[in-house]
């Protein structure tokens, strides 16, 4: 009953955060006000939450493939052919790419960069909690280091040195991928070099935060009696280091759902530094800034889409959701308290 109840509250949260930032987008959108609109009204909660129905609409709608809806509209010297546009047309039009491509182009950057992460945060922190020495030295140095700096700098740190120096990697993922599509498409190894320098610029700093707090979980559990009592048995190091292992992965879980949100916001500025299609390319084209020329000369114009702003959020909350329940799931699985109470 436990997972399930926990499933459910996460669920409740998502759909209270959506609710918050319907009614905000809501709120934001008719204070956008362009060139030539009407002045901004006050939104009453019930015309709020009745546009955050609309958003929420149009963001399942953008998967469900068809055309639009070819009708006719009278005017006082004729009638003339009206075209009402699909969600998903509305949205390939203003980004320029499908929907699917979104999600999973964001989706596969932050998995890869956890299947990196993780393996690699939990060795190091084990054994420079554990052993200490050299490697627990590098760590309390590098770590403050890496967790003051955030992952778009270290995107344009690699790409000078990488790609202005060496001509590794790229600087727009579309344009590579394109060019690529003209010479006969793209394969595996393209899409790869394409990811190259925002899959580094998020694995190097996280890596080091990442085995940091697994080297502070590690460090407290070795003031526990029963370490000292493996010790006093002369178990063999190896065995003690999975008894650890698996005594702080729960803890490690715990840090990694919380943090994932703020991964994932890490992964969006890097989508937009280096043109990766993913949510926070599509967040760019949401929200812009231009200038048009009037009869009083250049005057700024405000773009801001609703629609693809909360779809952003929308997909966002469902990533969060899915990687809290996988964790809490492991967590509960790998807990070695429920052996010792019987949990379920």
């Amino acid at each position: 009953m436990k997972p399930i109840r926990q499933l459910m509250e996460n669920l409740l949260l998502v759909v209270i955060a959506l609710l918050i930032t319907g009614i905000a987008i809501a709120y934001a959108d008719e204070k956008a006000v362009m060139i030539g609109e009407e002045p901004p009204r006050d939104l009453t909660l019930k015309e709020a939450l009745y546009r955050t129905w609309e958003y929420f609409q149009f963001s399942i709608s953008v998967f469900t493939k068809g055309k639009g809806e070819i009708g006719w509209r009278g005017i006082f010297f004729g009638v003339f052919r009206d075209y009402k546009t699909t969600p998903r047309e509305l949205f390939q039009y203003v980004t320029g790419i499908t929907p699917e491509t979104t999600v999973l182009t964001t989706l596969s950057l932050l998995t890869i960069v956890m299947l990196i992460v993780l393996p690699l945060g939990l060795y190091w922190g084990l054994h420079a909690g554990y052993r200490g020495g050299l490697s627990d030295k590098i760590l309390l140095i590098l770590a403050p280091v890496f967790s003051g700096i955030p992952a778009w700098f270290w995107g344009l740190f690699l790409l000078w040195t990488l790609w202005w120096k060496f001509d590794i990697g790229t600087i727009s993922y579309l344009n590579y991928i394109h060019r690529e599509m003209a010479n006969g498409g793209p394969g595996i190894s393209d899409y790869f070099t394409a990811l190259l320098i925002p899959l580094l610029a998020l694995t190097i700093g996280n890596i080091a935060v990442y085995a940091f707090h697994v080297r502070n979980f590690v460090k407290k559990e070795v003031k526990e009696d029963y370490f000292f009592a493996d010790v006093m048995k002369g178990l063999p190091e190896r065995r003690i280091l999975r008894k650890l292992l698996r005594t702080v992965t729960p803890s490690f879980l715990t840090y990694t759902s919380y943090n994932f949100l703020n991964l994932m916001i890490n992964g969006m500025a890097l989508e937009k530094l280096f043109d990766v299609p993913g949510i926070g390319f599509v967040l760019t084209k949401a929200i812009d800034r231009f200038y048009v020329f009037t009869g009083d000369g250049w005057a700024p114009m405000f773009y801001f889409n609703p629609y693809l702003v909360f779809f952003v959020a929308f997909i966002m909350a469902i990533l969060y959701f899915l990687n809290s329940t996988i964790m809490e799931a492991l967590y509960l699985r790998l807990d070695p308290r429920r052996e010792v109470y019987g949990e379920d």
